[in-house]
């Protein structure tokens, strides 16, 4: 890496972990149920991928620097 990246990615990462939503609590009123019969909408399954990538790239980044 170079010089500048070196003093960049550990700011790039504490401001992305500040920016992170499960990080900040938070409480909510339970949400009513759907009229539609309380079928969910969506699939999770594209979140979780994106979050295993995510996950699977900091740890890549923060091995990678703790070799030096």
């Amino acid at each position: 890496m170079s010089g500048i990246a070196k003093r960049i990615a550990p700011l790039m990462m504490a401001l992305g972990l500040l920016l992170v939503p499960a990080a900040q609590p938070t409480v909510r009123a339970q949400e009513e149920a759907p009229a539609s019969g309380g079928e969910s909408k969506g699939d999770p399954v594209p979140g979780y991928l994106g979050a295993g990538l995510i996950t699977l790239l900091v740890l890549f980044i923060m091995g990678k620097s703790a070799r030096r």
